[in-house]
């Protein structure tokens, strides 16, 4: 061990003794560094900030049929139990799932909305409870129209044709949320599914009036013309929507637009990997003739070292000392470099989402530092083999 101390002494002793040469491979290493730090705080920057704008968005994970269908309850347990399904609920006729919304049973003014199920766990609620009984979850729009807020109360009607009468289903329900304005962009209420098809069998003439204050649970051999499912993460709306159209099912997703994300990720990080794989291959082949060179210049004092005693595994320690300390002077310039460009990047107005167009963390920094020294220590493995070959005679002889 003190060999290997004196040995690491000299080696940074002799570095300082020759500056110019040591600044300029430590520089030479930051100039190959520090474009491929802001290259990946770069792809990290678009790719988080695409990302961030998706995820933020719970209906970028939903899944809708876009015709009608038979879909049973074997159906709907299917999917439920799948590891990529986060939530799912059936959805009624479209035409059987829309009414008139006014503030209070008294008002004439109306609004026509949307009525669709939710039930616990609805990503579009945003953590809220969801509603039971008689109460819904408006959208942002339809309680700006309506000019209400949580805990009031609205009158929900539909009408139908009866044997040329008409008749009118009116329903008071209570707000129990409002959902956030990116929740869904259109005039709806959402309520538990008994009251969604109280409304449905309502229309279609199964029920009459007036309609019950306790709305029976779902029977269980009843068919559904649709569902509403949230996938679990983005890269899984790509593959359920394959399976849904593999089986014939037409649904609406965002998938195209995931499978986009995802395929400009694997194109950046292939470019990246190009770059960094030449950058860093230069960079390798540079440090190693450059150690080598060094070994070659002081192989007599080199000679002189081991001929007063220092082990062989000393003379291994010079060049890997002076390689792994340019390659750490290096990747502190280089991430310093790479911070300063990514803070006059990111304030050129120039923006991906809400995100910065660069983004460099800490663990980056600490990533690309020991992969530097990594590659350095392997670049001046020929140098320290040559190093330990040489004879203590040859400081004799040289001498």
């Amino acid at each position: 061990m003190p060999g290997l101390r004196l040995a690491a002494r000299l080696a940074l002793a002799d570095a300082a003794a020759e500056a110019r040469l040591a600044f300029a491979t430590l520089f030479g290493i930051a100039a190959v560094l520090a474009p491929l730090i802001v290259l990946f705080g770069l792809k990290a920057g678009v790719i988080d900030s695409l990302r961030e704008a998706l995820v933020q968005n719970p209906r970028a994970r939903e899944i809708v049929n876009q015709t009608h269908g038979a879909f049973d309850a074997a159906f709907f347990a299917r999917l439920a139990a799948r590891q990529d399904v986060a939530f799912i609920v059936p959805r009624t006729r479209t035409l059987a799932a829309s009414g008139a919304f006014a503030r209070s049973a008294e008002s004439l003014t109306t609004f026509r909305g949307e009525l669709l199920a939710t039930a616990a766990g609805d990503p579009l609620l945003s953590a809220r409870a969801a509603p039971t009984g008689r109460a819904a979850a408006l959208s942002a729009t339809l309680a700006e129209r309506l000019g209400v807020g949580e805990g009031d109360i609205i009158r929900f009607r539909v009408d139908r044709l009866m044997e040329g009468r008409r008749e009118t289903l009116a329903l008071d329900l209570a707000i129990s949320a409002i959902l956030p304005r990116e929740a869904f962009p259109r005039d709806a209420a959402f309520v538990p599914l008994p009251l969604l098809l109280l409304v449905e069998d309502f229309q279609e003439g199964a029920v009459g009036l007036p309609a019950p204050e306790a709305d029976p649970p779902p029977d269980p051999a009843r068919v559904y013309a649709g569902f509403r499912l949230h996938a679990r993460r983005l890269e899984d709306v790509v593959v359920l929507d394959r399976m849904f159209r593999a089986q014939g099912i037409e649904v609406v997703s965002r998938a195209d637009d995931v499978a986009g994300l995802m395929a400009l990720d694997r194109a950046l990080t292939l470019l990246f990997v190009a770059l960094a794989a030449l950058g860093g291959a230069g960079y390798a082949v540079s440090l190693a003739v450059a150690m080598l060179a060094s070994v070659e210049r002081k192989r007599r004092a080199l000679a002189l070292l081991r001929l007063m005693g220092m082990p062989t595994r000393g003379l291994i320690a010079f060049p890997l000392t002076q390689a792994v300390a340019l390659a750490s002077g290096g990747a502190l310039v280089a991430g310093a470099i790479a911070l300063a460009v990514a803070a006059v990047v990111n304030r050129l107005g120039v923006a991906v989402g809400e995100g910065p167009l660069a983004r460099i963390a800490l663990d980056h920094l600490a990533i690309a530092a020991a992969l530097t020294v990594m590659a350095a220590v392997l670049s001046s493995t020929f140098a320290a083999w040559r190093a330990a070959g040489i004879e203590p005679a040859e400081g004799l002889r040289d001498g």
